[in-house]
């Protein structure tokens, strides 16, 4: 039942903006005719005799756009051309040209490898990028009760935060999450983007003053539809391919989050520039999990982010030295284990505007989540077991927090799964699962 609701809730993604008009010539892509020349004679090094529909697909632009480049560096005897000896009679010859870079060709492939080693679609330009952001602000389409009610279904206790989670995305403004470790923070935070029901436009990459800026990753944004891998030739069934449409990006880091990953920046190994997170969250949102862990101090990283909460734009340098600015417009999620009172001052938890705090579950909630657990793990439950599961949160002064019936059934399968007895968790076991869970002071878990 669960399956068919989630189902139809990604049937009913549709795209918030339009869809970007297909550029129709070198001009209308608003990028230098050098930034696009260079990224075909690297496509060309990396692809040798290539046809002009893979150079097409290869560079997300039309082939008229193709061709005329392609014109151009043979005029510069940049690039060879390859005619199929079995073409027919009357046939098509164009689909039997292939391109390939002569040798002095080559040479300027290493070159525009060394100076830029980004390999992909045509970048967009920042003017489209910031208008298409902007577009697909999440506050321009405002979540209903029912459509937060459906992202938190999964969620035991969920319908006491409705009515504080709905207001606060609607919002656009910053949260903070706060509340012991296993209160279930991050878990609620990954399932606030499922109150959206619309899809963006993200692209491959973007130009910036000189600096092509790769954005789009599997890793982070998931595609909804096929128009990457369209073969349609028609303008009017298809958009810009230098966009993908994706559900809106949810990206995640906690602990191992540095200030270099909050700016332009690439590995020793890939010398492509990739776009900070928060630009790769862009119509998201973005969940700094375990505030507090982090190698830099908390008031470094808070006022990291005071101007773009602020003004809702923010300022990035390039490795050419230059300052751009870009659309900051997501939601940004802080969770912590501490008080907000530990982590930053009034001025800046006045600009956080939503602090919501977690509690454990209420008893009742505390079973039925039990039960479940124990059901996915095709274990039951002893009759005696909740007399000695609320003896031992008495004793050890433990809330009933959300994380502990999945750790708990987890080791307690894992027991008996050992010791081969009955596919049932006996107050024993619960001992011997608790035991090892926690630590001698009764502390112990985490967040999940």
């Amino acid at each position: 039942m669960e399956m068919n609701k989630e189902a139809k809730h990604r049937d009913i993604l549709v795209p918030q903006a339009s869809a970007p008009a297909v550029p129709t010539s070198l001009d209308s892509l608003k990028i230098p005719s050098a930034v696009v020349e260079n990224l075909l004679i690297k496509q060309l090094a990396a692809y040798p005799k290539s046809d002009v529909l893979t150079l097409t697909r290869l560079m997300g632009i039309n082939s008229h756009i193709i061709e005329d480049l392609i014109a151009g560096l043979r005029k510069k005897s940049l690039v060879e051309v390859f005619q199929a000896s079995t073409a027919q009679f009357g046939s098509d010859k164009s689909n039997n040209v292939r391109y390939a870079l002569s040798e002095t060709g080559m040479s300027e492939a290493d070159v525009a490898f060394n100076k830029d080693a980004y390999l992909g679609p045509c970048p967009v330009s920042m003017q489209d990028y910031t208008q298409m952001v902007e577009a697909q602000d999440v506050r321009a389409k405002l979540v209903r009760r029912d459509d937060v009610s459906f992202a938190l279904q999964d969620v035991l206790g969920a319908d006491r935060m409705v009515s504080v989670l709905g207001p606060a995305i609607n919002s656009g403004r910053a949260l903070l999450l706060y509340g012991d470790a296993g209160t279930g923070k991050t878990y609620v935070a990954t399932r606030l983007l499922n109150s959206l029901n619309t899809s963006v436009y993200i692209p491959y990459s973007v130009f910036a003053a000189g600096n092509i800026i790769k954005v789009f990753t599997p890793q982070h944004h998931k595609r909804v539809d096929e128009n990457h891998q369209s073969q349609t030739i028609l303008f009017k069934e298809q958009y810009d391919r230098r966009w993908t449409l994706c559900e809106r990006p949810s990206i995640q880091v906690g602990g191992e989050l540095t200030m270099d990953m909050l700016e332009v920046n690439h590995t020793e190994h890939n010398r492509v520039w990739m776009a900070p997170l928060q630009m790769m969250a862009n119509n998201g949102i973005f969940i700094i999990d375990d505030l507090g862990r982090q190698p830099m101090p908390v008031d470094t990283l808070l006022n990291r982010w005071i101007v773009p909460m602020e003004y809702f734009y923010d300022y990035l340098s390039l490795p050419n030295g230059q300052q751009i600015s870009i659309p900051f417009i997501l939601t940004i999620a802080f969770s912590t284990n501490l008080s907000p009172e530990m982590i930053a001052d009034p001025a800046f938890l006045r600009r956080l505007g939503y602090k919501i705090q977690f509690q454990p579950l209420l008893e009742e909630e505390y079973r039925e989540l039990w039960h479940i657990m124990a059901s996915n793990k095709s274990l039951v439950l002893d009759e005696a077991l909740f007399d000695t599961l609320l003896n031992l949160h008495r004793q050890h002064s433990v809330g009933f927090y959300p994380c502990l019936p999945k750790d708990l059934v987890g080791i307690s399968r894992d027991i008996i799964a050992f010791e081969e007895v009955e596919p049932v968790i006996s107050s024993a076991v619960l001992e011997r699962s608790w035991e090892v869970y926690f630590t001698a002071d009764g502390k112990g878990g985490g967040e999940r």
